[in-house]
Order: structure tokens, then sequence, then C-alpha cells
């Protein structure tokens, strides 16, 4: 593994970890969840390196080590130009490996940006798979206006009672059935205290609200293979009528080809359980063959 810098459009610079495969017959693109970073990554990453493929992971601006004076940690810029970054990163992929089809893999938040990339670049894809992808979520736009509203009081850059919400709930069961996994959140340094601003909350919620925007959307690669996993105790897909609204929405957006793979007794980090194996070797199957089965 080697740690690459990429330049955004701004010339922000993007950390990112890139492991390389002597023969790659493939490229995979992750984007990762909220309050995270790229090295939690490590292991799925590692995994599929030994199958082939050459895997890419970056911390999203304002985690990990893509932060500066204006991008601390827990600040995130609008959901269009984290869309952007990963356009960039496509590119230097692009650059590297200009004969290889490329693989995007999106986490919970990730997801959605991934969904938005969908928006602008579907071409330049060979497949996209979800993990604990969240479904649209009908009274958004209402959280939206607090949120602004807050911002008034406390500014952009202020934290409200809102933005532990996200990352700090008492409970973190929901989060994974392996306890130390749970455990890692509350220690790790990259992630305990971990607080977004209110700025960072309206784009979160922004990329929700966007799932349903359907003039963003012009399904090009129309035929492009879809993979949302999740685990059956995972709130954040919205269960069964959450998984099928993400079914219908790509399909009223145009998408052809979708699968989805609920997996009983996990929760939202899939790429974290006890049994996170199963999923590694779905997802390499799905990237070997477009579909499942």
């Amino acid at each position: 593994m080697e740690n690459v810098l990429i330049p955004s459009f701004d010339k922000f610079f993007l950390s990112c970890n890139l492991y390389r495969s002597d023969k790659p017959k493939a490229v995979v693109q992750i984007i990762h969840g909220a309050a995270e970073y790229k090295a939690r990554y490590q292991e799925v990453a590692t995994f599929l390196q030994n199958e082939g493929y050459c895997v890419l992971v970056s911390d999203q601006r304002g985690h990990g080590e893509s932060t500066d004076a204006h991008f601390v940690r827990g600040f995130l810029p609008s959901v269009e130009v984290l869309v952007q970054d990963q356009w960039y990163i496509t590119q230097f992929l692009k650059e590297q490996y200009p004969v290889l089809p490329i693989h995007l893999l999106g986490h919970s938040f990730g997801s959605n940006v991934a969904r938005l990339y969908l928006a602008s670049h579907d071409e330049q894809l060979a497949s996209l798979v979800m993990t604990g992808s969240p479904c649209y979520v009908p009274g958004i736009s209402l959280g939206m206006k607090l949120v602004k509203l807050l911002m008034v009081f406390l500014s952009p850059n202020g934290y409200g009672f809102i933005s532990g919400k996200l990352t700090t709930s008492p409970s973190l069961k929901w989060v994974c059935s392996d306890p130390s996994v749970v455990e890692e959140r509350r220690i790790d340094p990259y992630r305990k205290n971990f607080r977004y601003q209110l700025a960072s909350v309206y784009t979160i919620f922004d990329s929700v609200k966007k799932l349903h925007a359907w003039p963003l959307y012009e399904a090009k690669n129309r035929s492009l293979p879809i993979l949302c996993i999740c685990g059956a105790e995972d709130p954040v897909p919205g269960y069964s009528k959450g998984l099928a609204d993400t079914q219908a929405s790509l399909k009223r957006i145009g998408y052809e080809t979708f699968y989805s793979k609920v997996y009983a007794g996990m929760r939202h980090e899939v790429l974290m359980e006890k049994e996170k194996e199963l999923v590694f070797s779905l997802i390499a199957q799905f990237l070997e063959k477009g579909k499942l089965g």
C-alpha cells in the first residue's frame, strides 16, 4: 500500500491509499462513509488487491488526513464538491491504468456521493457497489430548514444538538454486531469525539434529498450493474421499504440492472462484521461477473 496525494479542481490535496496489483484486471475506487477515514478499509482493499484489483481509498474532505486550515476535521463542503473530488480521483486512476475498467464502491454517506456521481459520470464506471446505503427520507427538507436556522444563530461552522446525533449517539449497537468494531469507534483518535459542523450536517441532509432530485440525473450507462448490500438489522437503508425505494429510484432514473443482498444478523458496517469475508467474496463475484449468481 502506498499513500498518494491527489489534487482536486481547487488544488486541495486528497489523501489516498493506493493498493496496487502486479497484474490488475480492474480498478476499485472506494468512498468511505460519515465520520470515517481511508485506513478503515484496509481489509477489504487488501482482499480485493489479492483478487487482482488495484484499489484506491480516499479520505473525503474534513476526514482523516484530507484536512487543512479551512477543511478541518468535521467540516464538509457541498456534496457537489465531494462528487468533483471523486471525479478527479477517477481521472488519476485512468491516467495510471488507462485500459482498465473502474468500479465504484461507496459505504453509507459515501454511497450517496456515489449515487450523485452517477448523475454526471456513470459512463466512466463498470459497476457500482453500495453498502449500508441510506434511503431517501421524506421529511429531509424540514430537517434542512432546521439546520439552516441553526446556522443563522450559531454560524455554519458551529455545532448544534443535531451535530452530535449523527456521530455520537449514546447507543452504537446499530453500527455492528462485533463489539470490537463498536469500541473502535469510541477510541480511534480519528473518530472519537468526531462532530460535524452544521454546514456538514446540511451537506449530508442535502445528499439524501438529492436521491429524489430527478432532474439532476441522466442515465447514460443504463445497463450499469448496481449492487446494494446491507445488514438485516441496519436501520440506515430503511429496511425492506427503504431498499425498495432505492431500487425504484435508480430504475426511475433509467438504470436497468439492480441487485441486492441482505445479510441476516448483520448491521450497518457489513464490511467490518465478523463474517465480513462473505461480503468481500460477494463483492468480488459481482465485480468479476457484473451480476449475482
